[in-house]
């Protein structure tokens, strides 16, 4: 989509009087907050740079930067028990106010639930949403409807749902289907039985009535990575875009008398970061920023919405560093990035569905790999770079690449960087202040350098909601590290 205007001179001439009553108020009828999962604060950079190389065009992320008419701020994301928060407690201290300890979501550490912020809203009349690329039942979506003390006990998230959240649209069917819910339950049905329409394909959400709520359920897991569905016809029919998802929410909660409260996520930014995957990463962020030029669409015949755009940290902090004399070989090694045709997820299948049958014998040889990243990555990754991938999958103890565990993900990352010059803090999330944007009544909230919690403070205000969670300091919730909930993998948080 292409850019739009964020004045009011370009507005119809009733929309332009309900923005000028707005400005009196402050007070927007509708909030979309809007999620790039792990975006680390170079990724804009570089998603402005993949844009312009790969499409030709400036990303909304970029205009918006530029726009006098935006809020620019920082949130600091830490968790009650670390600086380093996972997605679960970033989510938890928008959706609830109250920082919590790292993979529950909206639970103290001495086991009192919080209110989210949908579910309040909803009590309060408007209409409710959730969009996202992952499951939907992933921590992120949750943390603004659900409280579990678990991120994992995501059965428990998807009945949380029913009837609470009135659009919901993403991945995560395997949650809502009795085959393989651990309880047995039909809860896809269950939605459908109260009046919403269910759907599991692209060519269906398109399609459907958009007067009612919505559930929409596009794959048994997470959403195909971007670079992925771009290359399969199946994948295209079958998922739809998050700008296209985004798009078809706006249109049913617009249509709500109390105004709405929609929250959307790029989840999968996150999950390419967490593989090193550069060019998995850029796809996705250029899906996310198709998905806030939908928004901006939106905003121009509805500009009573505040739009906040952020993120819950950075993960593994991707940087274009300088290569050559005087750096002039960095612009022709991030521009190899536009070869590349799968995700990290899909070159790793490649190369472990070299063993064949025979998993316990067979060695893995480096021309082979090389064989492998070249054709995927559309790179030239010759036999010696690949040697301690093979090394790897032949069982060798892995370099570490840093005080983290390592990955073949991160090892072929490395591998590729080494190309295309995108380097890596590590495979997990960082501590860095989050970016922030915010356009429409009730932007000025979101200027400067504000506690995560703020948030919720905020957004509660301007939707009129008199509701505050309670909280623990650090000292108090300290008694209780030894029951904080753990998790042995760090990957896709």
């Amino acid at each position: 989509m292409g850019g739009v205007a964020l004045t009011g001179a370009m507005l119809p001439v009733h929309a332009a009087k309900a923005q000028q009553r707005e400005a009196a108020t402050g007070k927007p009828r509708n909030i979309i907050f809007m999620v790039a999962d792990g975006m680390s604060p170079g990724v804009p950079a570089l998603a402005e740079a993949f844009s312009q190389l790969t499409r030709g065009t400036p990303t909304h992320f970029n205009r918006l930067m530029a726009s006098a008419e935006v809020t620019r701020g920082f949130f600091d994301m830490a968790s009650l028990n670390s600086l380093v928060t996972d997605s679960a407690a970033a989510a938890t201290s928008w959706g609830s106010g109250s920082r919590i300890f790292n993979w529950a979501v909206n639970m103290l550490p001495d086991g009192r639930p919080l209110t989210p912020l949908v579910p309040l809203a909803k009590q309060r009349g408007l209409a409710t949403g959730l969009v996202t690329t992952t499951r939907i039942t992933h921590a992120t979506p949750a943390g603004f409807a659900a409280a579990v003390p678990l991120r994992d006990l995501e059965d428990d998230i998807a009945t949380q749902y029913l009837n609470v959240v009135d659009v919901l649209l993403g991945g995560g069917f395997k949650h809502f289907d009795p085959v393989q819910r651990t309880d047995k339950r039909d809860l896809a049905q269950a939605f459908q039985q109260v009046g919403y329409h269910v759907s599991r394909t692209r060519d269906e959400i398109l399609a459907a009535e958009k007067r009612g709520r919505l559930l929409g359920l596009f794959f048994n897991d997470h959403l195909p990575y971007t670079i992925d569905q771009r290359r399969h016809a199946q994948l295209q029919k079958q998922v739809p875009t998050l700008a296209e998802m985004t798009a078809a929410a706006l249109e049913t909660l617009s249509r709500s008398e109390g105004g709405f409260l929609l929250q959307i996520e790029g989840g999968r930014v996150d999950h390419a970061a967490h593989d090193n995957d550069g060019a998995g990463l850029l796809h996705d962020q250029l899906a996310f920023d198709d998905a806030v030029g939908a928004v901006r669409e939106f905003v121009v015949s509805h500009p009573d919405t505040l739009v906040v755009i952020t993120s819950d940290h950075g993960t593994g902090n991707p940087g274009l560093v300088g290569l050559g004399s005087k750096y002039h070989k960095s612009t022709a090694a991030f521009e190899r990035l536009a070869q590349g045709n799968a995700s990290m997820e899909v070159i790793v299948a490649a190369l472990k569905s070299l063993r064949g049958s025979d998993e316990a014998r067979r060695s893995i040889a480096a021309d082979a790999i090389s064989d492998v990243l070249t054709k995927r990555s559309g790179i030239a990754i010759n036999e010696k770079e690949c040697r301690p991938i093979a090394n790897a999958m032949n069982g060798q103890q892995m370099p570490e690449l840093n005080l983290t565990e390592a990955t073949l993900e991160g090892l072929v990352g490395q591998a590729i960087g080494n190309h295309t010059g995108i380097f890596w803090t590590g495979i997990t999330h960082t501590s860095d202040w989050t970016m922030t944007l915010a356009f429409g009544p009730g932007r000025e909230r979101f200027n400067g350098l504000l506690k995560n919690t703020d948030a919720y403070s905020d957004l509660t205000q301007l939707l009129g909601i008199d509701h505050r969670n309670p909280a623990m300091s650090a000292d108090e919730a300290r008694k209780f590290a030894a029951f904080a909930p753990m998790r042995g993998d760090s990957r896709h948080i």
